[in-house]
């Protein structure tokens, strides 16, 4: 037999030998972990579910009894349509009062074709 074949066979020894300790390493690492759960779970007693967080509440936006929509302008916000509050066509209308509604309506703000606030404030004619 050759030195390098020596040499092999003594690498692949040492390679099991590794391979058994690594497997007993394994073993030793299993069992003390399995201890250690016991030994908690017998120290902690019966485990308690946590404790139930009630459900938030329940947010209610109040829609707005009538809602201006506007464009933007260099002097400011001008009116363009007066809306029913109840009105889906645009939901980003600014809320106002029945009268401020009304007012608004006679000084020319054209009310919504699809929701006409007119009606409803008894505007029409």
């Amino acid at each position: 037999m050759s030195e390098l074949e020596v040499r092999l066979q003594r690498w692949r020894a040492v390679q099991a030998w590794l391979g058994w300790q690594q497997r007993q390493a394994d073993q030793a690492i299993r069992d003390l972990e399995a201890q250690l759960a016991a030994a908690s779970f017998h120290q902690a007693g019966p485990r308690q579910p946590a404790p139930r967080r009630p459900p938030p509440p329940a947010v209610v936006v109040a829609r707005p009894e009538w809602k201006v929509t506007s464009m933007r302008s260099a002097r400011g916000p001008k009116p363009l349509n007066v809306h029913d509050g109840s009105c889906t066509f645009d939901d980003y209308g600014k809320a106002i009062s029945r009268d401020e509604a009304r007012r608004l309506i006679t000084e020319g703000v054209e009310p919504c074709p699809f929701c006409s606030p007119e009606n409803a404030l008894g505007m029409t004619s």
